[in-house]
């Protein structure tokens, strides 16, 4: 049960901590897109150029997303959440998620994630010249894929865990069997001794080891109460005969 439970635990430990370092790169990998694509934008901006008129931009979301085949589709909407460029045409049309919104305003400036359905998304807020913020940038990515990735990283776990379970209880219950084993040599030897009344000549086979102190003590002690005993019986053999 002890090597059981230590073993649970650094197994649930460890996969915990490979989820949040796993979540972590993930959204650095995507922002880093998001980055490009951002400064992109500013660029435009700075010709002169609306937010919801830059006509080249489109053509770099494309491009961007075909760099990372872990990003489904790069989705840019403005402050009040309408979609502004997407690189599905068919989202271009639809209301933007209520989950991508909330967690793009709760972020403030730093960047975000958001899961909905089968689809999660890690995003930017982004900012004109002037420092200020124009909008969001959403890269969209497969939630079914990071489940996939998360759940062969358990299942090796799961793996690795019997694994070492199984040779730490095999190695301590040979531990605690070889120690019980001796430990009952020991009290058997002590008590044979006393059973003959030998406990002062013991064989030091049997006062050697991890409990001989114990043993000792033991044997000290029945002694010392052997002798009183003795002493017991003869005053009251004396008072008997007087």
């Amino acid at each position: 049960m002890v090597c059981g439970f230590a073993v649970g635990m650094a197994g649930l430990l460890n996969y915990f901590k490979y989820r949040a370092a796993a979540d972590r790169i993930l959204t650095d990998r995507l922002v880093v897109t998001g980055r490009l694509v951002e400064n992109s934008i500013q660029s435009s901006l700075a010709l002169g150029l609306q937010f919801a008129e830059i006509g080249t931009l489109p053509g770099m979301l494309d491009r961007e997303r075909a760099t990372d085949d872990l990003i489904l589709g790069i989705d840019i909407f403005d402050t009040e959440g309408r979609m502004l460029y997407s690189t599905d045409r068919l989202r271009a049309t639809r209301p933007v998620p209520a989950a991508w919104t909330a967690a793009a305003q709760l972020a403030g400036d730093a960047d975000w994630r958001a899961e909905e359905g089968h689809e999660g998304a890690a995003g930017i807020s982004l900012k004109n010249n002037f420092d200020l913020k124009i909008g969001y940038l959403a890269l969209r990515y497969s939630m079914d894929r990071v489940r996939e990735a998360h759940n062969a990283v358990a299942t090796e776990l799961t793996a690795l865990a019997l694994g070492i379970f199984a040779c730490a209880a095999t190695l301590s219950s040979l531990a605690l069997l070889w120690v019980m084993h001796r430990l009952g040599r020991n009290l058997q030897a002590v008590e044979q001794g006393l059973g003959q009344g030998e406990a002062a000549r013991l064989s030091a086979r049997a006062l050697r080891g991890p409990f001989s102190p114990a043993l000792r003590r033991f044997i000290e002690t029945t002694r010392r109460a052997e002798a009183e005993i003795g002493e017991l019986r003869a005053g009251l053999g004396n008072g008997s005969s007087s």
